[in-house]
């Protein structure tokens, strides 16, 4: 009888344990810090354009961060420029970097507006950016991981 209590105890506690460890494991996972490094006018047609936007990924954390997902939002001197959904595969070393390339089209009678309001302002080379969005990794029981940035890019005079 004393047997099976302890046994009962000791099956509850590892369950509790395993619980409250899948529980934390979101946390577990530092934010990667992404930053915008490039926009670059690659193609110009009648209906659209199409841009590579350049990002760099740093990854605080003492393993591996495989990225499956990110989901992004671009604004370029607080107008909304480009985002979405990509998917791809790479993975970010422990305590290092890498960058990954996203090319975008953008269909100018939606964006025509944005691009007159932010080339009339006379956009000089640096603009101020904010990035924002998440990475989906391949660790079992993450959440997608948030991120958020912003700063000055300099951005292709083909632009404007």
């Amino acid at each position: 009888m004393r047997h099976i209590r302890k046994l009962r105890t000791a099956s509850a506690a590892l369950i509790a344990f395993g619980v409250a460890a899948c529980a934390g494991t979101g946390t577990l996972v530092n934010s990667p810090t992404v930053n915008l490094t490039s926009v670059e006018l690659t193609g110009v047609s009648l209906r659209h354009q199409t841009f590579e936007l350049g990002f760099d990924v740093d990854n605080p954390n003492p393993f591996p961060l495989p990225i499956k997902v990110v989901q992004y939002r671009v604004f370029l001197d607080d107008e909304r420029f480009a985002g979405g959904e990509t998917t791809g595969s790479f993975t970010v070393p422990a305590h290092g970097r890498d960058d990954f390339v996203i090319s975008v089209d953008l269909d100018f009678l939606n964006t025509a507006t944005q691009f007159v309001s932010l080339f009339s302002r006379g956009v000089p080379g640096n603009v101020n950016y904010e990035l924002l969005g998440s990475l989906t990794v391949d660790i079992p029981f993450t959440k997608p991981i948030p991120f958020s940035s912003s700063g000055v890019i300099q951005v292709d005079r083909g632009l404007y």
